[in-house]
């Protein structure tokens, strides 16, 4: 099936799976827990136009009560040379996904699921860049 649209995108995603994820969660009270966010990821130009995004997600308290791993892979086509507007842009299409998995994979007896809140993609991004 195909979908036309008159706005479409020249960002086009060919393909998105999770690569890897792990859950962990010890037996221990889980009021009162703060989780973080962490996040990473690596664009690669694999040819012609098509770039390979790797985004990496943990979600975990300091001591690791809780422990989330999600490694996504996505594959984009398009003819946007500028690697700032595509990095941006490729992780924030592809965090909605990720996020997605983990509140699925958290749904536990017992526990809420972690549904993670927006994110700020282009301060994350910049952030990550002012670190290297």
């Amino acid at each position: 099936m195909k979908i036309k649209s008159d706005y479409e995108s020249p960002l086009v995603m060919e393909k998105i799976e999770i690569t890897e994820s792990t859950f962990r969660k010890k037996d221990v009270p889980l009021e009162g827990l703060e989780l973080h966010v962490q996040a990473d990821y690596n664009v690669k130009n694999i040819c012609k136009d098509v770039y390979e995004i790797i985004l990496i997600t943990i979600v975990s308290d300091e001591d690791e009560n809780i422990y989330v791993y999600v490694k996504g892979k996505a594959v984009f086509h398009t003819q946007q040379k500028n690697m700032d507007i595509l990095e941006k842009n490729t992780i924030a299409i592809m965090f909605p996904y990720i996020r997605s998995y983990i509140s699925i994979i958290t749904t536990q007896p017992g526990m809420a699921p972690i549904v993670l809140p927006a994110m700020n993609i282009i301060a994350m991004i910049n952030n990550q860049k002012n670190k290297n």
